[in-house]
């Protein structure tokens, strides 16, 4: 079968697959390009977190990208059912870490608690109508996108409803599908709930909840992979001939390098920053090797699922 212009339709599927993996790899390193560009123009001086350049000229890249990776996590199939999940998921947490900040650093928000009171305790330089200006600025973008993003985010669960209740036939989605559009609704709902009820409250805590939430979902689906890829090796090979587990040398690099610099961060020894940087870097890591492996052959049939 082929399109309007004589490419096979398989081939079709099988280059935007191989085009949108590719895509998050780049989103990642543009997000790292820009940050490590706007720390030289401020002098090699990191702020607290990678989030915290939400603050800086880089902030159109920096929401810009996770949008971007949150729609090709949501929008990509998974190789196994609950990987696909977790990819939905985790999409939906990218989103949210994107569009509501977190403090700039100590500093501003101790700026923002106290212009917030009559006091003579300020520290020395600043300027309150400065710091409410901003403070309302990131105040009104996390109005417009939340209701932007709620809105998006209903319409695309109510379609994806229509359209699994429309395909009936056998095998084609399971119970499986369905625990996933009921996650993607739980967490669709205490969101709006949230924002809601408790607006201020979300303001300044959805940003942490949603990058926790995103780095167990990242975390969960780098151990799914290690263990597909230990249940496919053949179990009377000889050791040698054993292919590497690379998912699982990832996982176990992701959650010492985690664990470690978890500490150091509590301590007070590293910022937030270096964290987040190796996270997202071990991210890209694990999926340019699923990437390699899962590209499909442009003779395939259909992507793989």
């Amino acid at each position: 079968m082929t399109g309007d212009w004589g490419v096979p339709v398989h081939e079709t599927w099988a280059r935007s697959y191989r085009y949108v993996r590719i895509a998050m790899v780049a989103l990642l390193v543009g997000l790292g390009v820009s940050v490590i560009y706007q720390t030289a123009q401020q002098g090699w001086h990191l702020l607290s977190s990678v989030s915290a350049y939400y603050y800086t000229p880089a902030q159109s890249i920096f929401v810009g990208s996770l949008i971007g990776l949150g729609a090709c996590m949501i929008a990509l199939r998974g190789t196994t059912d609950p990987e696909d999940v977790l990819l939905n998921i985790g999409g939906m947490f990218a989103a949210v870490v994107a569009i509501v900040p977190t403090g700039r650093d100590n500093d501003f928000r101790t700026a923002v608690r106290l212009c917030g009171v009559a006091t003579d305790k300020l520290p020395d330089g600043v300027d309150c109508l400065s710091v409410r200006a901003l403070e309302a600025a990131a105040r009104a973008n996390v109005e417009n996108n939340m209701f932007a993003l709620l809105v998006l985010g209903g319409l695309g669960i109510l379609a994806t409803v229509v359209i699994v209740a429309r395909e009936r036939r056998p095998g084609r989605h399971g119970r499986s599908t369905w625990i996933g559009i009921a996650v993607a609704l739980l967490v669709y709902a205490s969101a709006l709930g949230f924002f809601v009820a408790a607006e201020d409250r979300f303001i300044s805590t959805a940003h942490y909840v949603a990058a926790l939430g995103l780095f167990a979902c990242i975390l969960a689906v780098v151990f799914i992979n290690a263990r597909r890829h230990q249940q496919e090796r053949t179990p009377d090979a000889p050791p040698a001939q054993l292919p590497r587990n690379r998912y699982s040398v990832i996982a176990l690099v992701l959650i010492g390098a985690t664990g470690l610099l978890l500490v150091l961060w509590l301590t007070g020894v590293l910022t937030l920053f270096w964290l987040e940087i190796i996270v997202a870097g071990l991210f890209a890591v694990f999926w340019t090797v699923q990437t390699v492996e899962q590209i499909p052959a442009e003779t395939a049939e259909e992507p793989p699922a």
